[in-house]
């Protein structure tokens, strides 16, 4: 092989999935990706998300994970957050029970390569196993939690034995960030975090999105429909308001202090459930919700597959500000309306509103107050500004980016290491 060749890759994802569907969702984008491209590729994550790799027509591999700590959310002091942290991810029984599951499974599929999605241990696995490591990883977590995460899982990995040489490959050899350097750039990370991350990898390089089938699709018909009348310029139509705040109740509040606030503007609202919920705890939120609805029409689902267009027929999306959620709207051409809880979701939701693509609830907004800016929200949809930075997002895809990095790397490597 010579080195300008490109191999044929056996990869393997390893995704945290159980407070944030985002990482799972994306690792199956990029995943999927590989596979397209002819290389041999196998999703690892719990059992609660295996639809969705398996969906997509991937290799899943069982992996236990910790589950959703809501708390951590409003844990803006470093060492309240830090005595939090040693209790979840950076605790010697998550760290070395994540350990164990990684090896299993690289021992399993014999990768060449290991992409990690926000398992701080995959990259100290494969470096046990003699893998090359990635690692996906939004820069705006590095502000929160991560300035405080990866400190302390070194301080365990140190405490559980695990040789230097090893631990410090917990970033992988390249972090590799799917966003575009406009909304998650690398200058507000702190000083002391950024020098860390810095003795930790080789690189970090900006991708772009990782943008799904769906959502290239959905770009794609929004841009072929642009030369004549939209549908909203031409229906009477009622406005639909898309919401999603996770699910297992966390954002159950949330909503209904949006609901509450935008009855008497006869929408159609949409509530989208992150996970999947059961029937009862589905029906008993969308009858809560349609006594205080007034003449807009609530309905309630749970995981859906088909969110992206939901998310492309909205006039508006509320989301609390993960990034999976933002990239989805800003594609689709969608307007947000932002009830952040972290400090990244805040971070998030200050960048979008500077861009004039949303707007942020406060949470001293009265009911006046979110409906008006719900209001401003769903008129910016007919605005040129959203379909612009829509089609930008488009052209700045980065799953093959990241396909071609991983592969051309992996072929330096190879030749380098060849006799």
């Amino acid at each position: 092989m010579t080195l300008f060749e490109s191999p044929r890759l056996r990869v393997l994802f390893v995704a945290f999935s159980r407070s944030s569907l985002g990482h799972i969702v994306r690792s199956t984008t990029a995943a999927a990706r590989f596979a397209a491209d002819g290389h041999d590729v196998a999703v690892a994550c719990h059992e609660e998300v295996r639809h969705i790799p398996e969906k997509a027509g991937l290799a899943w591999l069982p992996i236990e994970e910790i589950g959703p700590a809501p708390a951590w959310r409003g844990m803006d002091d470093p060492e309240q957050l830090r005595a939090f942290v040693r209790t979840r991810l950076a605790s010697p029984e998550y760290v070395s029970a994540s350990l164990e599951d990684e090896l299993r499974v690289i021992d399993l599929f014999r990768p060449d390569v290991v992409i990690a999605d926000m398992r701080n241990t995959a990259g100290v696995a494969a470096s046990m196993r003699g893998v090359t490591a990635f690692t996906l990883h939004n820069l705006r977590l590095f502000q929160h939690p991560m300035h405080v995460v990866l400190p302390e899982v070194l301080v365990t990995l140190d405490q559980l034995g695990v040789e230097q040489a090893h631990a410090r490959h917990v970033l992988g050899s390249t972090v590799l960030v799917p966003d575009i350097a406009e909304i998650d750039g690398l200058s507000d990370v702190p000083r002391d975090t950024a020098a860390l991350i810095c003795s930790l990898t080789d690189e970090i390089r900006h991708l772009g999105p990782l943008l799904s089938p769906e959502l290239l699709s959905v770009a794609a018909r929004a841009s072929e429909s642009e030369s004549g009348p939209g549908p909203r310029a031409t229906e009477n139509r009622r406005r639909l308001l898309h919401v999603t705040l996770g699910g297992s109740g966390v954002g159950d509040q949330q909503i209904r202090r949006v609901v509450e606030a935008v009855a008497g503007l006869g929408l159609d609202i949409g509530v989208t459930l992150g996970a999947e919920s059961l029937q009862d705890q589905v029906t008993a939120l969308e009858d809560e919700l349609a006594a205080v609805a007034g003449d807009s029409a609530v309905t309630v689902t749970g995981f859906r597959h088909d969110v992206v267009e939901r998310v492309a027929a909205a006039d508006a999306a509320v989301v609390h500000g993960g990034h999976g959620s933002i990239i989805e709207a800003l594609v689709c051409g969608t307007p947000l309306v932002f009830l952040p809880g972290s400090l990244e979701q805040r971070e998030n939701a200050r960048k979008i509103r500077e861009l004039g693509l949303g707007v942020v609830l406060a949470p001293d907004d009265d009911a006046a107050a979110v409906r008006a800016k719900v209001v401003k929200a769903l008129s910016l949809k007919e605005t040129p500004g959203p379909r612009r930075f829509a089609r930008a997002l488009v052209a700045a895809d980065g799953a093959g980016r990241l396909v071609d990095y991983v592969t051309s790397s992996q072929a330096i490597r190879t030749a380098v290491a060849a006799p």
